[in-house]
């Protein structure tokens, strides 16, 4: 009698946790099965990942100017600005991140000027940065991601940091006409 109630019992008993395993399953993915839940979770990853790379075209920006005006190739009609890289070496960089905004001196990578309080909305047509003082518009102005600042509110005065109207990603520098500061006789 010892020998069926061990071949009676033991399968049960298999059987039954198997079968609470099987359940466990079907109420975890009924919960993230409803509809509802997939389409907040998917937004919801849309989002972050839409601000994620929106960021991702501001994070360093080099100052460029109009060179030829009349160009439709938006790397002839930009470039680099030959007197505030060249001469006076005044220029700003910008680099951006959700935590720190900075200008930092073109030629002179310590000399830096942060921001740290302050909110940022982007889209596909460029970023907005408050801060307690101002607003910086950086507004796409061309195909290529070229930006066009303007700066609302109280005015800056950076020392060896003079912001620029126009700039653009810092890795696209190369693709734009640029001056060999050597050839400069100045």
């Amino acid at each position: 009698m010892k020998l069926t109630i061990k071949t009676i019992f033991l399968p049960c008993i298999v059987l039954f946790f198997s079968c609470q395993q099987k359940n466990e399953a079907k109420k975890s993915v009924t919960a993230f099965n409803s509809t509802s839940s997939i389409d907040s979770i998917q937004k919801q990853k849309e989002l972050t990942s839409i601000s994620d790379d929106d960021l991702a075209l501001f994070k360093q920006l080099y100052p460029i100017a109009i060179l030829q005006p009349e160009s439709k190739n938006s790397f002839k009609k930009y470039g680099i600005e030959f007197s505030g890289i060249c001469y006076a070496c005044d220029l700003a960089e910008i680099t951006f991140s959700k935590d720190v905004f900075h200008f930092v001196n073109v030629c002179d990578s310590n000399e830096i000027y942060q921001i740290k309080d302050f909110t940022y909305t982007s889209s596909n047509t460029g970023l907005t940065i408050k801060t307690q003082n101002n607003e910086f518009v950086f507004k796409r102005v061309e195909k290529e991601p070229i930006f066009e600042l303007k700066i609302k509110g109280d005015s800056l005065l950076l020392k060896n940091k003079r912001i620029a109207k126009y700039y653009t990603q810092k890795a696209l520098i190369d693709q734009f006409e640029v001056h060999d500061c050597g050839d400069f006789q100045g």
